[in-house]
């Protein structure tokens, strides 16, 4: 029986080490692969910002051919809508930039972009929203700004890759 018992104390030792080197070797995998997404995801909100940047800079400049061509047709902007929202909220980019752009990009709005505080996030997985694949919230007014308890404020870029390129395709604001 000392024997037996001897031999199956082998085996479970074996077992647990494969199993220890199987789950390290995994663990390791999953932490590489986490880092390249990671430099992945720091590229492309690099890459977001500066697209954004642009975009604001040429709203500031009032250069709408050039903004036309970064714009995908139709732009989601709830803003668009002071009292009555529409229903759809999108609008051709024409009329967006006709109508509209330079009432929601008033000079406040266009310093505080400036400060240029952003968080970016990854939208295309979401089936509801297939006008975007990226947003970029700028804060434009920080926790406790407006008031005590107040929790701030962002601007929001929506963006579309279209064939590589980055397309603005709506904004909004929280809350």
């Amino acid at each position: 029986m000392l024997l037996i018992y001897g031999y199956t104390i082998r085996t479970q030792t074996s077992i647990k080490m494969k199993l220890t080197q199987y789950l390290s070797l995994l663990f390791i995998g999953f932490h590489l692969i986490s880092y390249g997404q990671k430099k992945d995801n720091k590229e492309l909100q690099s890459k977001v910002e500066q697209f954004t940047q642009k975009v604001i800079h040429l709203i500031t400049e009032k250069d709408y051919a050039a903004l036309n061509q970064l714009t995908t047709s139709k732009v989601y902007c709830y803003l668009c809508f002071e009292s009555a929202p529409e229903k759809n909220a999108f609008v051709g980019k024409d009329a967006f930039y006709k109508k509209h752009i330079s009432t929601i990009f008033n000079k406040e709005l266009l310093e505080r972009l400036q400060r240029n505080e952003t968080k970016f996030s990854y939208d295309g997985s979401d089936p509801g929203f297939k006008d975007r694949d990226y947003i970029i919230l700028y804060t434009t007014h920080r926790p406790n700004e407006f008031g005590d308890g107040h929790e701030g404020a962002q601007f929001v870029f929506w963006l579309k890759d279209e064939k590589g390129n980055f397309k603005l395709s709506g904004i909004e604001t929280i809350p």
